[in-house]
């Protein structure tokens, strides 16, 4: 047993004697019998027995030793007590805690604490030394313990963040964690009991909207996360920091967060599971913050005693909306009125002028807050209408108002109190902080809780910089936050982690530049988790400042990140494993996968047309050309460091030819860059050696056969896609909706999307009147109109033509350019026109169409991908909405060109051109009017919280290097509620880049993930197109043979074929059940201080006629607008600018 004097000091550990600590002490000393058992080391007036006491004498000279000079002023000043066994060669350490009476000892001294925190890290732990043995290994750090007080191994698992981030353990809420009342509300949930709730949660989503719960209701106390709880030797508990050198024989507390990040696997119901927490606190009203209290307001006159009881119920915070329907209607109006509802006052603290100033600082008027059982959700713009439809189909009765427009004026408190969730557009939110002359409705109000979607973008910057969404959010009143993403940052998603058979996760790659990589991708996501914990969570202690007393400030990259994170990292495990449990809620991969549709993945790789392969070989020529002639060292070298931007282009150029690339590279282009090629071999002013003679010899070869290739040379010209049509009506007129000028007559013409549009329109007057049809074409009015459509794409083709762009690169090799005519921005192409049902349900065999007219077809493409898109799509689409990813805009004209002349309504998500007010009203078009059966989306936008449910089937139109990326955007159709199994299918160009990029993908490691910023950036694939090699051509007849013909020709015209519509027909642009619900109310733009809040459905009306549309309608709630008449557009019809 120790000494009662050092009964309330802690036994910490033992410091050993190192081998240079024997110059200041005799060696006799070491051999003495009277320090062979432990002797303490005094001060004066210690009241400890001399036989226990080692002499002043030996007392000097051990703090003379280097191991124990940095403790003589501790000990004196009494921090530490020490203890010597000079047989042992060890010294015992106690601490005085600094939660001990701090009227005993001063802990304001800087120096000290510094010295205990570098005595904290010197000790060894082992009970072995402790008891007198030298032999024992040294304990660095003592066992930690775990919630029950028991002793536990420290996590020496050296595993990943993103294997953290997947192994945070699902949801486990606790009903004794709560008061009765509390546990009530959580075992609703549990059972997904609900008022209001339409939808029966599944067992993991009541699991994940309890725990949320619970946070709310009951967040409790946890422990500084910077103190280490261990036993010390006694088996007694105590916490210690070395950072700060504090040591407590009682932790330090913190009141728990109320909220996280919500952070479910997407498509599991994240926003579902918000719902279902607010309809469980519906009628909860919030409480003032500690130390605050509800203001009882001193009344103008007397009032009546049911004014003063609904005063009462309300400072108190009573949920009386829950016997609503017992309350007698007398007393329904006192509760609701204004005057009685509590508030509490905030007041501004009085900021000190600057010494020297003349000004006198004003003091700020307090501020009155009202309690409310509001929500405020913020949320991408994109995603108002899904946030819209959400709570229309799984909730009832909530009262929702929506700001949305960068216009709408926020209502004044009396309005917002009055719904129980106000949902914003993430801009609109943001625009506060820019209106920032006055104070805003929002600051008078207490928020039952806010929630951010798609949140993950608040962990962006650095340091004390905050965005105006956060700049706003601080001046809130706020009670519980939540962000929700399903990827809290880009190097955090889910992950299925495998576990063998011995319970341990298979080996991964941490050697060299690959530990580099993970470590930065780490350091930046653990730096946004902690912006996103300090900035808007406010858990303490990260959320500390220096200003605030009686606490210190904690440094994210002390004890969270790790060494290879943080040159400052004090290496916390522990910590970080906490901090991230106490933050994250999820369910792991393996919990939900089960409820999530199968899906089927294939690649198809499909053997490229004669002009797939001739494109290819074309960008394969230029490159050899350019290496060989540049001898692959200066600057016109195509992969010269200082050519990385055209490096780029030409790779984005090349994987744009794997769908069609005969655009690229004039004849003129060819023939210069052939002339070169020809003239330096001939003449030889650089040694080359004779294998690049060979390549050079190969390649001209190559050229000599594609310089004179007609269905080449009409692609360019025309910029366009070619197409062959037979059967053309008429026959002769053919010739002149030719291309090439060739054809009719019975034979095939080759054409495009554009000129067999343009057909379709003019001939749409007879489509039922053959002998109409016959006259136009015996009068010569077909084949003169066919001359002037095609002069007039010739013509628009030579305008787009800019020069093409050499940028000094060695034997005259362009990079190669698309003139592919674009709209706009504002103006991108929506969809094909409108078919009524009726008209797209007959079988063509059905239909009375003129005879010419009736035969008709498609017969083939230039492009492999093209032609096999629309048999798939044909095929399925009219059973299965269709979602195909592209990475160029100019694949999504082409193919939505050919979209349109079948008559398939379709949606092009584009990045850039589109508002976000129309990517909603796309989305929302796709998932609820199901004439629409094809959207074509840019990858880059798939990763933004969009649920496309209605869709099973997709097509990747080119592979994507990053399984990620992938899985993201796979992830709008496969969700929890998806009804039919995901079918995904990656189309690739067999012998292209394509294939390297699919063998690639199998055996990249993230790390080496995380280092591609472009696909130049990966060796393999590097290495791939320096040694680019351009194979022969088969001998093939310039015509049908070059293309890749359809599997099921299609017909060109039928009921609907031509019709020019207004490009919004069919289009979604209000909530899909407005019509239907009024739960749900939208901010007008007019005043609204002394009103309720007008209904309004966003968008206009319109007539659904088979002519432009040219004059305007109104809606409810909204001005009339006029419209825009119809706009042509070279691939599809034009949307304008909202």
């Amino acid at each position: 047993m120790d000494e009662p004097w050092l009964h309330n000091y802690i036994p910490a550990g033992c410091l050993r004697f190192s081998a240079d600590d024997n110059n200041p002490i005799p060696a006799a000393f070491w051999a003495l019998p009277e320090v062979q058992i432990w002797k303490s080391f005094t001060l004066d007036n210690d009241a400890i027995p001399n036989a226990l006491s080692l002499s002043q004498t030996y007392q000097a000279a051990l703090f003379g030793t280097r191991t124990l000079q940095p403790l003589e002023c501790l000990f004196r000043h009494r921090w530490i007590q020490l203890q010597v066994k000079a047989e042992a060669r060890l010294v015992r350490v106690y601490i005085f805690p600094h939660d001990l009476d701090s009227r005993v000892i001063d802990r304001r001294d800087a120096k000290l604490t510094k010295a205990l925190g570098l005595l904290l890290t010197q000790l060894d732990f082992s009970p072995s030394a402790w008891g007198g043995s030298s032999n024992s290994p040294i304990w660095s750090h003592p066992l930690p313990i775990g919630d029950d007080g028991t002793q536990i191994e420290e996590d020496e698992d050296n595993c990943s963040l993103l294997e953290r981030f997947n192994n945070v353990p699902s949801p486990n809420p606790r009903l004794d964690a709560v008061s009765r009342d509390d546990a009530t509300l959580m075992q609703a949930v549990l059972d997904s009991q609900i008022p209001g709730l339409q939808t029966t949660l599944y067992p993991y989503q009541r699991r994940s909207a309890a725990l949320m719960l619970q946070r709310e209701l009951q967040p409790g106390r946890i422990i500084d996360p910077r103190l280490r709880a261990a036993l010390d030797q006694r088996k007694e508990q105590w916490f210690f920091d070395t950072i700060t050198g504090t040591v407590f024989r009682t932790p330090r507390y913190y009141d728990g967060a109320r909220g996280g990040i919500l952070a479910e696997e997407m498509g599991t119901g994240k926003t579902i599971i918000c719902l279902a927490l607010i309809l469980a606190t519906k009628f909860w009203p919030t409480t003032p913050p500690e130390p605050l209290s509800v203001d009882i307001p001193v009344r103008r006159k007397m009032t009546s005693l049911v004014d003063m009881a609904a005063a009462a119920v309300n400072r108190h915070s009573y949920p009386w909306k829950l016997w609503a329907d017992r309350i007698p209607e007398n007393c329904i109006g006192p509760l609701e009125s204004r005057e009685n509802i509590a508030f509490y006052e905030v007041r501004n603290p009085l900021v000190e002028a600057r010494k020297g100033s003349r000004v006198k600082t004003k003091p700020q008027p307090a501020r009155k807050v009202h309690l409310s059982s509001t929500t405020l959700i913020i949320v991408p713009p994109n995603l108002v209408q899904q946030w819209q439809h959400e709570i229309k189909k799984h909730t009832t009765g909530l009262k929702v108002i929506t700001i949305e427009e960068m216009k709408d004026h926020i209502p004044p408190v009396s309005i917002l109190l009055a719904h129980d969730v106000v949902l914003f557009a993430h801009n609109r939110f943001e625009k506060i902080e820019r209106e920032r002359s006055a104070h805003c409705p929002l600051e008078y109000i207490r928020f039952k809780r806010c929630i951010i979607d798609e949140g993950h973008k608040l962990g962006n910057g650095s340091g004390q910089w905050k965005s105006d969404l956060m700049k706003v959010i601080d001046n809130l009143e706020i009670v519980s936050r939540w962000i929700v993403t399903g990827t809290p940052s880009r190097g955090l998603y889910g992950v299925d982690q495998k576990v063998g058979e011995n319970g341990t996760r298979p080996n991964r790659s941490r050697e060299g530049n690959n530990l580099d990589i993970e470590g930065l991708q780490e350091q930046q996501d653990l730096t946004r988790i902690g912006n996103i914990a300090s900035k808007f969570l406010k858990i303490r202690p990260w959320c500390n400042t220096r200003e605030e007393v009686g606490d210190t400030v904690a440094d994210w990259a002390v004890y969270v990140m790790q060494p290879k994170h943080s040159k400052k990292s004090a290496g916390r495990k522990d910590c970080l494993k906490t901090t991230l449990e106490s933050l994250i809620i999820r369910h792991r991969l393996s919990d939900v996968n089960a409820l999530l549709p199968p899906v089927d993945e294939k690649i198809v790789v499909l053997d490229g047309s004669y002009q797939d392969r001739l494109s290819q070989g074309l960008f394969n020529m230029m490159i050899i050309f350019n290496s060989v002639q540049s001898q692959r060292t200066d600057r016109d070298f195509f992969f010269h460091a200082k050519q990385r931007k055209s490096l780029i282009q030409l790779v984005n150029n090349l994987k744009q030819a794997s769908f069609f690339g005969g655009v690229f590279y004039s004849k003129a282009d060819i023939a210069k860059a052939l002339e070169t090629a020809e003239g330096f071999l001939q003449k030889k002013e650089l040694p080359i050696s004779s294998e690049d003679h060979d390549l050079l010899r190969n390649a001209i070869a190559f050229g000599e056969v594609v310089v004179n290739n007609r269905l080449k040379d009409v692609s360019n010209q025309y910029h366009s896609m070619p197409l062959y049509l037979e059967h053309f009506p008429g026959g002769d007129p053919g010739q002149a909706w030719a291309l090439d000028g060739r054809g009719g007559a019975g034979e095939p013409i080759l054409t495009d999307a554009h000129m067999v549009s343009s057909l379709q329109k003019f001939l749409n007057p007879c489509i039922d009147a053959p002998t109409s049809l016959q006259l136009m074409i015996e009068s010569g009015r077909l084949h003169v109109q066919g001359e002037i459509e095609r002069t007039g794409a010739l013509k628009s083709a030579l305008e787009e033509t800019g020069a093409s762009k050499v940028a000094g690169l060695a034997g005259n090799t362009p990079l190669g350019e698309d003139h592919h005519a674009k709209p706009k921005s504002g103006s991108l192409p929506r969809s094909a026109p409108y078919v009524d049902a009726e008209d797209t349900a007959a079988p063509l065999t059905d239909m009375e169409i003129a005879e010419p007219l009736a035969k008709t077809r498609i017969i083939s493409t230039v492009s492999a991908k093209l032609s096999y898109l629309i048999d798939s799509i044909v095929k399925y689409q009219e059973v299965e909405q269709i979602i195909i990813f592209y990475e160029n805009d100019n694949v999504a004209y082409y193919l939505a060109g050919v979209l349109e002349i079948l008559q398939i309504q379709h949606l092009i998500y584009t990045r850039v051109g589109l508002s976000a007010e129309r990517r909603a009203q796309y989305v929302a078009t796709f998932t609820h009017n199901q004439k629409f059966r094809v959207l074509l989306m840019d990858i880059s936008q798939a990763a933004f919280g969009l649920d496309m449910r209605s869709a099973s089937r997709i097509y990747f139109i080119s592979p994507v290097l990053n399984p990620q990326v992938e899985a993201q955007a796979i992830g709008r159709a496969r969700r929890i509620s998806q009804q039919k199994p995901v079918t995904v299918e990656t189309l690739v160009l067999s012998g292209s880049i394509e294939e390297v990029i699919i063998e690639r993908r199998k055996t990249m490691t993230q790390a080496e993930h995380r280092k591609v910023k472009s696909l130049i950036d990966d060796k393999p694939i590097y290495d791939w197109i320096l040694n680019a090699k351009t194979i022969p051509l088969p001998e093939l007849e310039d015509g049908v043979a070059q293309t890749a013909m359809l599997k099921t020709p299609q017909f060109v015209f039928g009921r609907g074929f031509g019709r020019e519509l207004h490009p919004d027909e069919g289009l979604v642009t209000d909530s899909p059940e407005a019509k239907g619900k009024s739960n749900e109310k939208r901010v007008d733009v007019d005043s609204m201080r002394d009103r309720p809040i007008p209904f309004a459905l966003i968008g206009v009306k319109r007539s659904h006629t088979s002519s432009p549309v040219n004059g305007g309608s109104t809606t409810e709630g909204r001005a009339a607008v006029e419209l825009p008449s119809k706009k042509k557009a070279r691939i599809a019809q034009a949307d304008d600018k909202p």
